[in-house]
């Protein structure tokens, strides 16, 4: 009876191994690639009575490698150069916001000539130390406030915006920018 439980568990072992061995990987690129698929709103007013709009930008991504995301708190050596707050791949995921002039997107200036941006870190999407290709979503949140008593500040109620966005991984391989659908700002009460 014995022999036949081992026999019966190396052929489930075995026949395992042999359903796994058929799937194939995926091959993407080593760069990564994105796919813009949504942006949510939702328009809020905190406790000081401030009026924002609450955005989540939803990327789709593959990448063939699987390096992407920096989380310190994991891998210090993703604070390290030349991931540190000094180096310019300190930001992994890079967001610029145009606003609709005269039915024309537009650069959104703050004040006067300094683009305003959104660029951040997003965390490891793997925290295996292995490459293998990922495919999945980043959920992007910022959030853009109504500042009506700044005269220089450069967006308002009613206007129309939009997002470009692109991702680094840690190997410094740069994304295709995509563009996002556009939103009015604070219309989501």
């Amino acid at each position: 009876m014995k022999k036949h439980r081992l026999f019966l568990g190396l052929a489930f072992v075995f026949g395992s191994l042999g359903l796994s061995s058929c799937y194939d990987e995926p091959e993407f690129d080593l760069a990564p690639t994105l796919t813009f698929r949504d942006i949510e709103q939702r328009t809020l007013r905190n406790p000081q009575n401030v009026i924002y709009d609450s955005l989540i930008l939803v990327v789709r991504f593959q990448d063939g490698d699987g390096d992407l995301g920096l989380s310190e708190t994991i891998f210090p050596q993703d604070i390290q150069p030349p991931f540190s707050s000094r180096d310019p791949y300190f930001n992994n995921i890079f967001c610029n916001i145009y606003k609709k002039v005269n039915g024309q997107y537009e650069r959104v200036l703050y004040p006067g000539t300094t683009p305003l941006v959104f660029h951040s870190r997003f965390p490891r999407v793997s925290t295996i130390e292995r490459q293998e290709p990922l495919e999945g979503d980043i959920r992007y949140s910022l959030n853009i406030f109504d500042n009506p008593r700044d005269s220089f500040y450069p967006l308002r109620a009613g206007d129309t915006i939009r997002f470009d966005v692109k991702i680094l991984d840690r190997s410094h391989n740069e994304s295709p920018t995509v563009t996002t659908s556009e939103v009015i700002l604070f219309s989501k009460q």
